[in-house]
């Protein structure tokens, strides 16, 4: 008599993300942005969570449970927006260990252009709450600004050395090269007017991350 072979056990398939899980991380990352855009637009103070609530397509009532108050939510739309550009922009897995160091410095410049021209808010928020000051502007300079400077500043000054960054105050050269990147997304909308240029157009945005690079590299590193 034939014995019968065990039956092989089942495959289990891989756990795929949860569809209520995945809507809320959308409605969250929805919420956090359209909070961005309303502290940019009208400040802390002229900011409404019912405003941000019927923007996001959600109730009143769930972002304060989330979130709790504006100046949490603050925090937490602020948290999120350096979250980002850390994602996009400054995290050492998006770059290959042995990139040259000038191909880096290019390549970043354009993925923070980039940034620049998608979250224009980022610049927005922090030119609101540098004018006011206060602990907001003091918490995120502690929290975020600070970390990133000192991540960004031995880069600058290693270019530097090597003559591919002019040789200038090194704060100096640092809030250059984020106006350049920053203040035409900012303005757009004056650039529009003045000069009918559309720099959130993506041929632009290409275009403004190689003047940049044109204007920073030396010559025969361009």
């Amino acid at each position: 008599m034939t014995q019968a072979k065990p039956a092989k056990p089942e495959q289990t398939a891989p756990r795929r993300r949860q569809p209520v899980q995945l809507r809320a991380e959308e409605t969250r990352a929805r919420i956090l942005q359209k909070a961005r855009d309303a502290f940019a637009e009208l400040g802390f103070e002229g900011a409404s969570i019912r405003d941000i609530a019927r923007e996001a397509g959600v109730t009143h009532s769930m972002i304060t449970y989330h979130f709790g108050t504006k100046d949490e939510l603050w925090r937490e739309a602020v948290r999120d927006m350096f979250a980002l550009i850390e994602q996009q922009v400054t995290a050492e897995d998006i770059y290959e260990a042995d990139l040259d160091p000038v191909e880096r410095f290019r390549r970043q410049m354009r993925r923070y252009t980039r940034y620049c021209a998608q979250h224009p808010e980022h610049a927005r928020i922090t030119i609101a709450e540098t004018i006011r000051g206060g602990p907001r502007l003091q918490w995120m300079i502690e929290t975020f600004v600070k970390q990133n400077h000192a991540g960004f500043t031995p880069q600058l000054h290693a270019l530097m050395e090597a003559g591919v960054l002019p040789k200038v105050q090194p704060e100096s050269l640092h809030y250059a090269i984020v106006g350049m990147a920053q203040l035409p997304f900012v303005l757009a909308h004056e650039a529009q007017g003045a000069f009918g240029y559309d720099f959130t157009d993506e041929q632009a945005i290409n275009r403004h991350a190689d003047a940049i690079l044109a204007i920073l590299l030396r010559p025969n590193e361009g």
